[in-house]
């Protein structure tokens, strides 16, 4: 018995290191941390330039409408994934949410500044037009599979 006794607190030692390593987030915990990212990001972003007086400060919104999309993909970037499959959809979500906001709706913000300080209203309906044509159904589903209902529609 003895000699049973420090294998089997070995054996426990070896266990409880396994369960304490596992510090990835379950699916659950990201999707709570997905939705408070991007419902901080809708709040940030409610009725800006609803007040604007000028083209100057309709584009300093825009710009803020900027700053914000690029912290909020950030932000879900950095959150920690849970391992696995949905590990995996977690980083696809994040992927395709940056694909969108850095590759389309950033170059579209930027043309709708530059358009709203030039008082150039066709420009400005191309850039709505070309903001209103991002595709995000991937993101979408993804952020539903996940959980993060917050992050889709």
């Amino acid at each position: 018995m003895r000699r049973l006794a420090p294998a089997l607190v070995g054996a426990l030692a070896l266990a409880l290191a396994a369960c304490g390593d596992d510090d990835a987030p379950s699916k659950e915990d990201f999707a709570k941390d997905a939705n408070e990212v991007c419902q901080d990001a809708e709040k940030q972003l409610q009725g800006l330039g609803q007040n604007a007086e000028s083209p100057d400060q309709l584009a300093d919104a825009v710009d803020r409408v900027i700053e914000e999309s690029r912290s909020a993909v950030d932000e879900l970037a950095d959150l920690e994934r849970p391992e696995g499959g949905d590990g995996e959809t977690a980083k696809r979500f994040v992927d395709a949410t940056r694909s969108e906001i850095e590759d389309e709706g950033i170059p579209a913000l930027e043309q709708l500044r530059d358009a709203v300080r030039n008082e150039d209203q066709d420009a400005a309906r191309e850039a709505a037009e070309r903001l209103q044509g991002i595709d995000t159904q991937e993101s979408n589903r993804l952020a539903r599979e996940l959980g993060a209902t917050a992050c889709a529609d």
